[in-house]
């Protein structure tokens, strides 16, 4: 029964081991090319980054992102959002700054720097549209002409692929949506019916069965639960002392 069941590919810990093996790199390539449209032709050239970003200064904090590719003068941020909390997106936002002025720091100039794109994987709804992939850039609010700044941001709400396609028929289902569903499938039974008879999604389905039955990788997923309940359980105290502090602060209002 152990053997059946699955580590997520949701966590930060399975997804970058997923993303980084070189041995999965056509999962990484097609997941790129049907999101932002890049041609697979030219994602040939894919090169994995370190994603440990430079630090400037002493009192500069330290960032780390999951995933940082290049291919040209292109430079590729993916992130996976396992939960959604105030500031995640700041957060991201923070990597994609900070990978930006890397790349103008090596380019000849500001011209030739070229192109930082962030992907974000996320686990929950946060959008009013219920969409797949969602698209940000830079627009003027009335005439919607394009700012300068090349950057691109794509939010994917796997939460909602999951929720629509968990029961549909794996034969009407996309590519994109099989990987989405991969990505989170929770027993290899269910990994293996998605897949089908599919090399590339057959492939990463075989790599998660096996990390998942990996001790240390086991150990990262436990500490990334412990970690999450750790971050969920202050919030919730925290919203509590708020709503105790408003309450008593209010009845000494309505007392006065």
């Amino acid at each position: 029964m152990k053997e059946n069941i699955l580590l997520p590919a949701t966590y930060d810990c399975m997804f970058k081991a997923l993303m980084l093996n070189e041995e999965l790199r056509p999962f990484l390539k097609e997941l790129i090319n049907i999101i932002t449209g890049i041609p697979l032709e030219l994602l040939e050239e894919i090169e994995v980054l370190n994603s440990e970003y430079l630090i400037n200064n002493k009192k500069e904090k330290k960032l780390k992102s999951d995933i940082v590719v290049s291919i040209g003068n292109k430079y590729i941020n993916i992130e996976m959002n396992s939960e959604y909390y105030k500031g995640v997106f700041d957060k991201n936002d923070a990597y994609l700054n900070k990978l930006k002025m890397t790349m103008y720091k090596a380019g000849e100039s500001y011209y030739k720097a070229g192109q930082v794109i962030q992907i974000n994987f996320n686990e929950f709804y946060h959008f009013k549209e219920k969409k797949d992939i969602y698209k940000f850039m830079f627009r003027e609010e009335e005439t919607h002409e394009l700012d300068e700044d090349s950057t691109v941001k794509y939010h994917v709400c796997l939460l909602n692929i999951w929720d629509r396609c968990y029961n549909e028929d794996i034969k009407k289902l996309t590519r994109f949506e099989r990987f989405c569903l991969i990505l989170k499938a929770e027993t290899k039974e269910y990994a293996k019916k998605v897949a089908g008879d599919d090399e590339v999604m057959g492939n990463i389905v075989d790599e998660i069965a096996r990390l998942s039955l990996d001790n240390t990788m086991i150990g990262l997923y436990n500490a990334e639960i412990e970690e999450e309940k750790i971050k969920r359980t202050r919030i919730e105290a925290a919203t509590q002392e708020g709503l105790e502090i408003g309450i008593k602060k209010g009845i000494e209002q309505g007392l006065k």
